[in-house]
């Protein structure tokens, strides 16, 4: 993989983490919503489709994270290596 790519991942991977977290939050309300829906008060389904929301929205922006900050270290291992570094490479491979 060229060394551009895998910068380009990162970038794009780090810019999506708003979206991601907007719509797992979008998706925690819903079903928060939709568990809630049974109950007969409206500020009770609020609350736990607020909650749901929360919840979600957080778990999965705290996933990405720990992730994107692995990304380069997981992306390291399929790059070419440097002009610089291809002897060495070709050194400790022999």
């Amino acid at each position: 993989m060229p060394r551009w790519l895998a910068h380009l991942l990162v970038v794009v991977g780090w810019l999506l983490t708003p979206v991601l977290a907007w719509g797992a939050s979008h998706l925690g309300l819903w079903l928060g919503a939709v568990v809630a829906l049974r109950l007969t008060s409206p500020l009770t389904m609020l609350l736990i489709a607020g909650l749901c929301a929360l919840v979600l929205g957080f778990t999965v922006l705290w996933v990405w994270v720990r992730f994107m900050r692995r990304l380069p270290h997981l992306l390291s291992h399929h790059m070419a290596p440097r002009p610089s570094e291809e002897h060495s490479a070709i050194a400790a491979a022999d």
